[in-house]
C-alpha cells in the first residue's frame, strides 16, 4: 500500500471536491451523534499505513462486554462517572461505561466513539475521499486497539505467574500510557482551536452580535487543528506512528504472554 504521507508532508489542507456530500455530524459539536448499537459498524475504515503489520491492515475490533451499554441503567452509568471524577454535567451518551473514558470538551467517549466522532467530522469537512479522512479512519482503529490491549493487559495481569512476563507487560502498560497522556495532550490543543471557531459563530439574534456557540465551524476547526500541517499535524502523526509500533511490537511480545498466563 502506497503511504499518503509520502505526498502530503506537511498535512492535510486542501478540501477535495465531493460528489456525494456528507451530512452534517450533529446539530452542534458537541455533542456529537448518538451511539447506536451498531455504530462501530456503521463506516468503513482505510487503513493509511505503510509499516508492515505482523495481521491484516484492519485491526479487529476489540471484546466487548455481553452487557449491552443502552440497556444499562442510566443512574448506574452516572454513578460509575461520578466515580471516575467525570462532572455531573458532562454528556454521556456516547460512552460505554465498560470502556476507558475520554473527555472531550464536556462529553464523554470511549476510545471507539471519539475515533468515529473524529473520523465523521473530518469526512463532512474534507468530503469522504480526501487522504485527512482515510487517515481519521485509520487513527479510529488506532483507538481502538490501543485501548483493547491495555484493557486486556490490566484484566489479565494477575493471573501472570512468571515473573519476567509480568515485568514485559508492565513495560508495555507504561508505554501505553504515556501514549494515552499524548493523545490527551492533542485533544486538549485541538480543542482550542475549536474553541476559536465558537468564538467566531454570529448568534441568530442579530443584537447579540458573535456569541460562544458550538456548530459547524467549531467542529470543522477541531479536525482541521489535527490533521493540518501548521497547526497539530505533526503531533497527530508522531501519535499514530508511536501507537502503530507499540501495536506491533506488543502483537510479538505480549500477545503469547496473555494467551497462556500459567506459562
Amino acid at each position: 500500500m502506497p503511504n499518503l504521507y509520502s505526498y502530503v508532508p506537511g498535512g492535510f489542507t486542501q478540501q477535495q471536491p465531493e460528489y456525494f456530500p456528507a451530512p452534517t455530524p450533529g446539530p452542534q459539536s458537541p455533542p456529537p451523534r448518538e451511539r447506536t448499537r451498531s455504530r462501530v459498524h456503521s463506516h468503513r475504515r482505510e487503513a493509511t499505513w505503510s509499516e508492515p503489520s505482523p495481521r491484516s491492515t484492519k485491526p479487529s475490533m476489540p471484546s466487548r462486554s455481553n452487557t449491552d451499554p443502552a440497556a444499562i441503567d442510566a443512574d448506574e452509568i452516572r454513578r460509575k462517572a461520578a466515580s471516575l471524577g467525570i462532572p455531573a454535567d458532562y454528556s454521556l451518551k456516547n460512552w460505554d461505561p465498560n470502556e476507558r473514558p475520554v473527555i472531550l470538551l464536556g462529553s464523554v467517549f470511549d476510545a471507539s466513539s471519539l475515533g468515529e466522532w473524529i473520523f465523521n467530522w473530518t469526512k463532512y469537512h474534507h468530503g469522504r475521499s480526501h487522504d485527512a479522512t482515510k487517515t481519521a479512519g485509520g487513527l479510529w482503529g488506532l483507538l481502538i486497539e490501543l485501548s483493547s490491549k491495555l484493557k486486556r493487559s490490566r484484566e489479565f495481569y494477575h493471573q501472570i505467574k512468571a515473573k519476567e512476563n509480568r515485568e514485559i507487560l508492565d513495560d508495555f502498560m507504561e508505554s501505553g500510557e504515556r501514549l494515552w497522556s499524548k493523545l490527551k495532550d492533542l485533544l486538549k490543543a485541538c480543542e482550542e482551536y475549536m474553541w476559536r471557531g465558537a468564538r467566531g459563530v454570529a448568534s441568530p439574534r442579530p443584537e447579540e452580535g458573535k456569541t460562544v456557540q458550538m456548530g459547524k465551524k467549531s467542529g470543522a476547526e477541531f479536525v482541521d487543528a489535527m490533521f493540518n500541517g501548521v497547526k497539530e499535524w505533526e503531533r497527530t502523526e508522531r501519535l499514530m506512528r508511536g501507537m502503530v509500533m507499540w501495536c506491533q511490537r506488543f502483537e510479538v511480545n505480549c500477545e503469547d504472554i496473555l494467551r497462556r498466563p500459567d506459562a
